[in-house]
């Protein structure tokens, strides 16, 4: 189905709504301007495809029905959407849920305006299977401009994400590889999470590698009832309440409040009431990557940062460290051995300033001093994991 700028608005939806299953929609070179969402129907094998980046734009500035710009739900399989642009959609840019084999692929996503009134997600998979993003750029989203949530097998490669929120995050995923992205200028670069209440919990087996991770120091414009809310501006990588997770050979640099974390769901100071909740990191690597000018201005308006800011004294070379580990630990585990590093957090980082505990368990809630607390013996964290498998599926394209 070939769908021009002169095609009308409601034969475009409804050519959306009429897929069957092996049809491609192709759009034509040109602007298209829309004031209501394009859902997609449930079909297998379909693909939706532009010109290219810049060539074919999908403006829904306008948009006054629904959020979303583009939206599939399935079950379905096999779906790609290539070769445009999207810009300025009221919500996300693209969501789609329960769809296995989803392709996001030379997408670009904009917005022009730096606000939390900006659509939330740029690419926005939800419990989807065998996922690809790559070769897209996304800038302006309020939350994130990559976001997997819910997923598992997933690679997302060669893509560009600035001036969002977060730049790239994998939330409650299995089995994810992140790498040859360039995640800059963005609040937070790469971000992997764990959150309670939600459908699929226990995000494990993701990598993060070969990426460049740079000066992630925009104001945080998100919604303050979003969890990135609490993300302070400058944190260049971390990983929240995941187990088995492999970060290696990114170059982390220029990242004003922090260069990497290792964090527990407990530095949110949210409470939760989920039995199957697990809020502590463990078996987390770091290793091989290149850090530089990270932590020389931690983000006062954040309380993370305000935190951070009461180490000065403490902290080698006088800033805070390229790697930090909020110590905070699983009480059940440090029960149940008498090994000091009990949750297996692994670092060998040579070109890190300093490796550093935190201890966060152990700070005066009355008065948090964190040069009281933070242990920098890089040796405490001196151990190795095995590497994580590759992430592969059939049909996955060759890189």
């Amino acid at each position: 189905m070939v769908v021009c700028p002169s095609t009308s608005e409601t034969d475009i939806s409804a050519d959306f709504a009429s897929v069957a299953t092996g049809d491609t929609i192709v759009f034509e070179a040109g602007t298209y301007q829309f004031n209501m969402q394009l859902a997609l129907g449930m079909a297998d094998d379909v693909t939706v495809v532009g010109a290219g980046m810049g060539q074919t734009i999908l403006d829904f500035h306008a948009q006054a029905q629904a959020d979303d710009a583009i939206f599939a739900q399935g079950p379905m399989n096999n779906l790609t959407i290539e070769s445009l642009t999207v810009k300025e959609s009221p919500g996300n840019a693209f969501k789609t849920l329960d769809v296995t084999g989803m392709t996001f692929k030379s997408l670009e996503v904009s917005w022009a305006a730096l606000n939390h009134t900006d659509g939330a997600y740029g690419v926005y998979p939800v419990q989807d299977k065998d996922v690809l993003v790559e070769n897209c750029k996304i800038s302006g989203a309020s939350d994130s401009g990559i976001y997997i949530g819910q997923s598992q097998d997933i690679v997302v490669r060669n893509n560009e994400a600035f001036q969002n929120v977060a730049g790239i995050e994998i939330e409650n995923s299995f089995f994810a590889d992140v790498y040859g992205n360039y995640s800059h200028d963005n609040t937070g670069g790469i971000l992997v999470f764990d959150l309670p209440n939600l459908q699929q919990e226990g995000g494990h087996a993701i990598r993060v590698f070969n990426n460049k991770i740079e000066n992630n120091n925009t104001e945080n414009f998100a919604l303050t009832s979003d969890i990135v809310s609490l993300v302070p501006a400058g944190t260049g990588t971390f990983v929240m309440a995941n187990k088995d997770v492999e970060v290696f050979g990114n170059t982390i640099t220029g990242n004003k409040t922090a260069g990497a974390g290792i964090i527990s769901y407990a530095v949110s100071q949210q409470m939760f009431t989920d039995p199957h909740y697990y809020e502590w990191p463990s078996q987390v690597y770091l290793h091989d990557n290149t850090y530089g000018n990270n932590g020389t201005a931690p983000d006062l308006h954040n309380q993370v940062g305000l935190l951070l800011i009461t180490g000065t004294s403490a902290y080698p070379n006088g800033h805070v460290p390229d790697v930090m580990y909020d110590g905070i630990v699983d009480p059940n585990a440090m029960m149940s051995t008498a090994y000091p590093n009990v949750m297996d957090i692994c670092v060998k980082e040579t070109s890190a300033s300093a490796v550093c505990n935190g201890h966060f368990d152990k700070l005066s809630m009355s008065n948090p001093d964190l040069s009281k607390t933070i242990n920098c013996d890089a040796s405490q964290f001196d151990c190795t994991i095995p590497s994580i498998p590759a992430v592969t599926w059939i049909g996955l394209p060759a890189q």
